[in-house]
């Protein structure tokens, strides 16, 4: 697929890529030193809440992941559709708020999307991030990144729900919605 049909087919749910491109961001090493293999992918859709579960190795240790993926302040670096991000001022201290402004398309429907997480770094050392609702276009949404040190390597799985507060056309589907984020996650964990 040629780099111009690739940007004009934008994904739908690319907001959802706003932590999840942020594991694969690679800032202090050649794109060609990591490399991920996908071994699980499923979305699915029930009365307008989408449900997310990507598990992947990648060759990066763990530590690192958690280090790229709690970069908030180049969060921007994250994914080319990332319009704008900011952090917020927080009201707590073992918690960032971060807002992002995401150009979400699918087929010839694009939109931007803004929205805000609340995100927390877990006594595990996994990550959870819930939206914000009343500053966010989506009426909830919470992620959960699982990290394990597999040696040099890591295995992650990303476990998502999201409710879009925003009219999805129906020409939209759950298939054409499901194989853009598997491609993105793909294309993303690469970089």
């Amino acid at each position: 697929m040629s780099r111009s049909r690739r940007v004009q087919s934008c994904r739908v749910f690319s907001v959802t890529r706003s932590l999840l491109v942020g594991i694969v961001v690679v800032l202090f090493q050649p794109i060609s030193a990591i490399a991920c293999e996908l071994n699980h992918a499923e979305i699915t859709e029930d009365k307008g809440i989408f449900r997310f579960q990507f598990t992947t190795i990648i060759d990066a240790p763990a530590e690192y992941v958690r280090q790229v993926l709690t970069d908030f302040t180049h969060i921007y670096r994250l994914s080319s559709s990332i319009i704008e991000s900011e952090v917020l001022p927080s009201r707590q201290s073992d918690e960032t708020k971060i807002r992002t402004k995401v150009l979400a398309c699918a087929s010839v429907f694009c939109r931007e999307v803004e929205r805000v997480d609340i995100v927390r770094i877990l006594d595990s050392g996994d990550l959870q991030a819930d939206i914000v609702p009343e500053l966010s276009e989506f009426r909830s949404g919470q992620a959960i990144w699982k990290i394990t040190a597999m040696d040099d390597r890591s295995k992650v799985v990303y476990e998502a729900t999201l409710e879009p507060d925003f009219f999805i056309p129906p020409v939209v589907g759950i298939s054409m919605i499901s194989n853009s984020l598997k491609s993105e996650f793909i294309t993303t964990f690469d970089r």
